[in-house]
């Protein structure tokens, strides 16, 4: 019976790290750079954001623009948030990342890949 159970609790720990190696990690800023083109999960809280069109919009996220830690874009009209009621929102977004003129950006295009806390 001792020996069923073990067997048990490692295909457990096995299903459990293979699961977690499926799911986007929690990058800080700092690292962001080493993953630049990956797909991440970053959480922050919104501090202001600008509309640039009906399909494009910038979360500053960590500081007031220019001293965002990194800037969320949100693109598309399939998302559809109320921009006002953001501000001092924490939020994780998953997306896919690049740098704009040496900033980190999160771009994100489906409402799935807005998590509120």
């Amino acid at each position: 019976m001792k020996k069923l159970l073990l067997l048990f609790i490692i295909i457990a720990a096995f299903a459990i790290k293979s699961q977690a190696q499926q799911k986007p990690e929690n990058y800080n800023v700092n690292q962001f750079v080493k993953h630049v083109g990956k797909k991440i999960t970053m959480c922050e809280t919104v501090y202001s954001f600008k509309i640039l069109s009906d399909t494009v919009t910038m979360l500053n996220m960590g500081g007031e623009y220019p001293n965002q830690r990194f800037t969320v874009v949100v693109t598309g009209k399939e998302i559809e948030l109320n921009y006002d009621g953001l501000k001092g929102k924490h939020i994780c977004v998953t997306g896919d990342t690049s740098l704009y003129k040496g900033h980190p950006e999160v771009l994100i295009y489906h409402p799935d890949q807005i998590v509120f806390k």
